[in-house]
């Protein structure tokens, strides 16, 4: 008999091919871990990039008001808040009279205009207004002045942010100034501190 005529009608031996279910699944898992670490990155960059946008408006607002305090210097002590009452968060409910945009206005009623439209511009960038119309908001402003000796409205002003971010870090405070809320540890705080020196030229 040849050896054609025995392999007749059998099974012909072919070598393997293709993945297994094994091959698959640990390729599945592999996948699956790989997204998953992409995805954490995309998280941990939107929290930063949130947390770097939080600090520059806190800057620039900040700065806006230490600008309104050198231009009506008169009104440092409708400025000077301290902070046991900040401002932020719907805490001044209406706005001041007169309108001193369009109208002549005294140096402490200026302040307290200057006062009035910072926080609208706090609570426009920090602030969330739910359906009855309230502002809800972390972020909090300071304003402390210490005058030069023999004078009022002269000297050291500094003007501080204080908000709640999206991660715990170290206290931003701590050992500091607490503007508004507790002077416990927390580590989700961030504060910007602005400093400058104004002089009322009527005081020289």
């Amino acid at each position: 008999m040849s050896m054609s005529q025995r392999n007749v009608g059998k099974t012909p031996l072919t070598r393997q091919s293709g993945m297994t279910m094994l091959e698959a699944l640990i390729a599945g898992v592999i996948l699956a871990i790989g997204i998953l670490g992409i995805v954490s990155l995309l998280l941990i960059s939107k929290t930063s990039q949130h947390a770097a946008i939080q600090h520059t408006r806190a800057v620039a607002l900040a700065d806006d008001l230490l600008e309104r305090i050198r231009r009506n210097p008169s009104g440092m002590g409708t400025y000077n808040i301290g902070t046991a009452a900040p401002l932020g968060g719907d805490s001044i409910a209406n706005e001041p009279a007169p309108d001193c945009v369009n109208a002549a206005c005294s140096a402490t009623q200026l302040a307290a205009h200057d006062q009035w439209a910072w926080e609208e511009m706090l609570d426009d960038a920090f602030g969330v207004e739910d359906e009855n119309g309230s502002i809800s908001s972390s972020m909090r402003g300071c304003v402390l002045f210490n005058a030069d000796t023999g004078k009022t409205n002269t000297g050291a002003v500094a003007v501080i942010l204080q908000w709640q971010g999206l991660q715990e870090t170290a206290d931003a405070v701590a050992g500091g100034t607490v503007c508004g809320g507790a002077a416990n540890i927390d580590k989700l705080r961030r504060q910007v501190v602005l400093r400058s020196y104004v002089v009322d030229e009527a005081e020289l």
